[in-house]
């Protein structure tokens, strides 16, 4: 296959299909790692790690040390939980546990690639790059059976309704790169993304039964309530550079642009049940604000016979400058994020990869989620295969996404617990030309 054909057949298999994330970030998006199996096996490093086409959407640095032409493949799955616990206390407002009344499980998955050229001499050395990933994700399914609290009902659990949150939606980058090796110590590289996508947030009730709720008397109202963006569109602008300080340490910076996705959006409101979302009817020009942020990172090799890698990065995010202009009661903060991971290659040329990161969300700092990551690869023939594991968990509170008034009883006042658990795996097929 000639080199211009497998970059049109790249293309036409970035068809995607977004997978699952937490509901705290969803006003936002959650964001999610553009990167290599490599790089995702090692604690989702990116600063240094990723000297392949998705560079261009990393740190375009690193394209100036690709050696040739170079096309990626990577295909992504998502299994999501989480649960949702309501705290019960005794009549001296001791904490007695958590009863569940919420679980939701999901699996999804979705494409990503991209193809680089290394260094053209045509281009004094430059090397260009083109990627496609998912980058911020609105997907989330929510479902609670409701069921009448009154001791005077029979049975006293009967479910009453079905309340449920369904999110769709993505933000897609198509990043554009160029990297060049300025000595063998020094690279640089700019990148520009053009950002695109949309999403739509429905919460609802069904199989109400109206006998039970004595507050309803209009069946046809407060039952549903959708917010939909659309046509969102922006461009970001990120560049990077790296250091080689000896043969024993690089160390490599990113720097991303703030930047504004404008769009248009529509909200249809019959009740207000989610609280977040707009109580009345209304439609106009949405603009998502994403943060800038600045990434460091190190790669130390601790010894010459067997390559050895150790990986770290940090990024500070100033989420406090980001936000959603058609939804009210976002109030987000500044994060950090730290990872580190390890790569060890054998003899027999087989690596073998471990990592670990934390990182806050945006939408409560003291909320963090951790993760380790394992992975490893082989060759068949002249594609390179690697594949890796996620597994990740967070707690936190939060308020009840269907207030207990919609259900005619009296309002929590207090936060229930959200258990959330992720396992998710990633396989790259990548050659060089």
């Amino acid at each position: 296959m000639s080199k211009i054909g497998l970059v049109l057949a790249l293309v036409l298999a970035m068809a995607s299909m977004a997978f699952a994330y937490s509901f705290l970030e969803m006003a936002v998006g959650s964001q999610v790692f553009p990167g290599s199996a490599r790089c995702l096996g090692m604690g989702e490093v990116g600063v240094l790690c990723e000297q392949s086409p998705q560079a261009a959407g990393l740190n375009p640095a690193l394209l100036g040390k690709l050696k040739g032409w170079e096309a990626s493949g990577s295909y992504r799955f998502v299994s999501f939980e989480d649960k949702w616990s309501l705290p019960t206390y005794d009549s001296f407002d001791a904490l007695l546990g958590y009863t569940c009344y919420s679980r939701n499980s999901n699996l999804y998955n979705g494409l990503s690639g991209g193809v680089a050229t290394g260094p053209l001499e045509n281009l004094k050395g430059v090397s260009l790059g083109v990627s496609f990933a998912e980058v911020y994700d609105f997907t989330y399914d929510f479902h609670e059976e409701v069921r009448d609290r009154s001791t005077t009902s029979v049975p006293s659990d009967k479910p009453i309704a079905d309340a449920l949150v369904d999110a769709t939606g993505s933000i897609y980058s198509l990043a554009f790169g160029l990297g060049k090796q300025f000595t063998h110590d020094i690279g640089v590289g700019v990148g520009l993304e053009y950002l695109f996508g949309d999403f739509d947030i429905t919460s609802r009730l069904s199989n109400i039964d109206v006998t039970k709720m004595s507050c309803w008397d209009d069946t046809t109202t407060r039952t549903h309530d959708d917010f939909k963006a659309s046509k969102l569109k922006g461009t970001r602008l990120r560049v990077g550079a790296t250091y080689r300080v000896n043969k024993r340490l690089d160390v490599g910076f990113v720097a991303v642009g703030k930047t504004e996705i404008k769009g248009d959006y529509n909200a249809t409101s019959l009740g207000g049940l989610l609280y977040y979302l707009p109580r009345r009817a209304s439609e106009g020009d949405i603009k998502l604000t994403y943060p800038s942020s600045f990434r460091l990172g190190f790669t130390f090799r601790p010894r010459n016979e067997l390559l050895t890698v150790v990986e770290l990065n940090a990024c500070f995010t100033n989420w406090s400058d980001a936000g959603n202009s058609a939804l009210s009661g976002l109030n987000l903060e500044d994060t950090y994020e730290f990872n580190v991971g390890v790569e060890h290659v054998f003899y027999s040329g087989r690596p073998v990869r471990f990592g670990f990161f934390y990182r806050q969300s945006p939408l409560d700092s003291e909320t963090s989620e951790a993760a380790v990551t394992a992975g490893s690869g082989f060759m068949v023939g002249s594609f390179k295969v690697e594949f890796a594991g996620k597994v990740g968990w967070r707690d936190y509170r939060y308020f009840d996404l269907f207030d207990d008034s919609i259900f005619c009883a009296r309002s929590r006042d207090f936060t229930d617990k959200v258990e959330e658990t992720s396992l998710s795996g990633l396989v790259t097929i990548s050659r060089r030309f």
